[in-house]
């Protein structure tokens, strides 16, 4: 038991290293904006929190099944990093191949961006890892008059 604590101290410093080194830090912003790179930062913000509501509330409905597993039990910490620019590329594949082809979102009420973040795990259970991540986070409006929500998270 102490060297499992010696061991993730150790990686928590390495991670906070490799965050103040390499990683540009993104404020977090707690209202409830209809931006999409603020729902973003309130997704990381509630994950971190362990708030499964607050977390839903950054998600579309699909998210909310009771099969949905966010791995909450094994979570020390989870901290964004950064968000890129908007990725036509991801935005098109959503679109053609993944859940923009079933659910009829409107290509101008979808966005996609890279999102940098680092994660620490007390345990390693796939889908969680610990470490630096890149995934894309595609974003939809399911109206013109509605918020964006978070409908995918995968890497490119």
């Amino acid at each position: 038991m102490k060297r499992t604590l010696i061991i993730l101290g150790l990686i928590s410093l390495i991670i906070f290293t490799l965050m103040r080194c390499d990683i540009e830090s993104v404020p977090i912003n707690t209202n409830n904006s209809s931006q999409p790179k603020q729902v973003i930062e309130n997704c990381f913000k509630f994950y971190n929190e362990k708030n499964r509501q607050g977390l839903l509330s950054t998600l579309t409905r699909w998210h909310d099944r009771s099969n949905v597993v966010f791995g909450f039990e094994n979570l020390i910490f989870i901290k964004l990093g950064s968000i890129g620019n908007d990725d036509m590329n991801m935005t098109n594949s959503y679109l053609i191949y993944g859940r923009g082809k079933v659910n009829g979102v409107k290509e101008k009420n979808v966005v996609s961006y890279k999102v940098t973040y680092v994660s620490l795990y007390s345990k390693d259970t796939p889908p969680w890892s610990s470490g630096i991540k890149n995934e894309y986070f595609t974003l939809i409006k399911e109206s013109d008059d509605a918020p964006w929500l978070i409908d995918d998270i995968g890497q490119g």
